[in-house]
């Protein structure tokens, strides 16, 4: 038995109904007459709503790591250790998962002054309740603004507007240690909190004005004979999708279907002696790079192997898209392995050298699994992307959580050259389900089925 094309229920069945893209393959999903389906919209509006997602996608993990080169100064002021200030990060990063869950436009406000009470507190655990409530919060924006994107781009363009909103997702703690560092040594720790919040401030508002709703559901008829206004999409409320309704069972739809900042700050202050801003620097430019370069090669190149994948074989097979993997099945378990003896051998002169092109090894690396994975998981199952997304956000954001709070004391206790063997283990280990998918992936969703829900969209 053959597996389903994914979207094949939006191919017409006369060929010259069908649209085509600009090599001349029919256009998946097929676009409507309709002019309010978001595949229909101009290249321009597709790319401002691109720019917003990833606006949010950024400053989301840019919140969650702007704390990280100020460590120490916040273990200095609040009476704690430098591994115990890294948990303000990891905290979030571990609520993250569970928010990915809970949607509302409501949560981004809350989030911003959580984040606000979290840089005005007096204790350590003042900090820890804001920080939890911030990850909790940034998570459900991070899954619609995939889900976001899914609604506006056809397949043959998807996994590069995908992999720019990962990119965005990724690098945005990457990032954020390179102002971050500055600010905690000449302003203060608690600006590297309250920057962050001042800037979801303003990515909200922008949501608000400037974000239309792209849920658009397909096979309803001809289109309206009166379009509706231009900005009923905008309204703060959404737009209800006629005949569809909240139900408590949405929220468990999901299951039906490391960050190295975080601990990499308190190992410089430790071997190295570093302050915020030279960590901050190293911390960066190191991990931004890495994630930078790591996107130029996966988002292109997975749009082509889907691209040659159809031409050859005359149909979608999404599992095309995972041989855009290859690189990062080498060049992580090798960044990690980089990491773990770099060091261990820190004595070494310029050993810091050896931990920064690691980590960029590493973001690399991660970069390409990301954008790779989330392109694949869409394709399979479009109308349920947004679950999808949730489900991969939960086991990414728990999965660093529990790394980030335990890898400094498993380090210590068995040495970091034998934790990076560890890690580099697991991380082959891992691979080997994905090279089965390669191969039985098809003949896995034919018997497993299409989800009955939201097959309309």
């Amino acid at each position: 038995m053959s597996a389903p094309e994914p979207e094949k229920s939006s191919i017409q069945s006369s060929n010259e109904t069908l649209k085509l893209d600009h090599h001349g393959l029919p256009l998946i999903p097929q676009p409507s007459d309709d002019p309010e389906d978001p595949l229909n919209w101009s290249r321009t509006q597709k790319y401002i709503i691109v720019c917003i997602c990833a606006l949010i996608a950024f400053f989301g993990t840019f919140a969650l790591g702007s704390a990280n080169p100020a460590y120490a100064q916040i273990g200095l002021a609040l009476g704690v250790t430098v591994t115990q200030a890294s948990y303000i990060g990891t905290i979030g990063i571990g609520a993250a998962g569970i928010g990915s869950f809970i949607w509302g436009a409501i949560k981004q406000p809350i989030t911003i002054a959580a984040n606000f009470s979290a840089a005005f507190a007096k204790s350590y655990g003042g900090i820890i309740v804001g920080r939890f409530f911030t990850g909790f919060g940034i998570a459900s924006s991070h899954v619609v603004a995939f889900a976001t994107i899914s609604d506006v781009f056809c397949l043959h363009e998807r996994g590069k507007m995908l992999g720019l909103v990962t990119f965005a997702l990724i690098n945005g703690a990457h990032f954020a240690s390179l102002p971050a560092g500055f600010i905690a040594q000449n302003v203060g720790w608690r600006w590297t909190i309250t920057l962050p919040s001042i800037l979801a401030a303003v990515c909200w508002v922008l949501t608000v004005v400037a974000l239309p709703e792209t849920l658009y559901i397909r096979g309803t008829g001809a289109p309206p004979a009166k379009p509706p206004s231009r900005y009923h999409r905008m309204r703060i409320t959404g737009t209800r999708i006629p005949g569809r309704t909240l139900h408590l069972v949405d929220f468990a739809r999901p299951f039906q279907i490391v960050m190295p900042s975080q601990t990499v700050s308190a190992l410089f202050r430790t071997y190295y002696k570093w302050g915020s801003a030279r960590t901050g620097i190293a911390l960066s430019v190191s991990t931004t790079i890495g994630g930078f370069l790591g996107e130029i090669v996966s988002g292109p190149v997975i749009d082509k192997l889907m691209e040659r994948s159809r031409k050859r074989e005359g149909r979608v097979r999404p599992e095309s898209r995972l041989h855009g993997m290859w690189p990062a099945i080498i060049l992580l378990p090798g960044g990690l392995l980089m990491f773990g003896f770099s060091i261990t051998h820190h004595e070494l002169v310029h050993s810091y050298i050896g931990v920064t092109v690691s980590m960029a090894l590493t973001c690399f690396a991660a970069q390409m699994i990301n954008t790779v994975v989330i392109a694949y998981c869409v394709d399979c199952y479009k109308p349920q992307s947004a679950e999808v997304i949730q489900l991969l956000s939960f086991a990414r954001q728990e999965m660093s959580f529990t790394v980030g709070f335990w890898s400094i004391q498993y380090g210590d206790k068995i040495g970091f050259q034998f934790s990076g063997i560890t890690y580099a283990c697991v991380s082959v280990f891992f691979f080997l389900p994905v090279l089965w998918i390669m191969i039985y992936g098809e003949r896995l969703r034919a018997r497993l089925g299409e989800p009955w829900f939201n097959k309309e969209i």
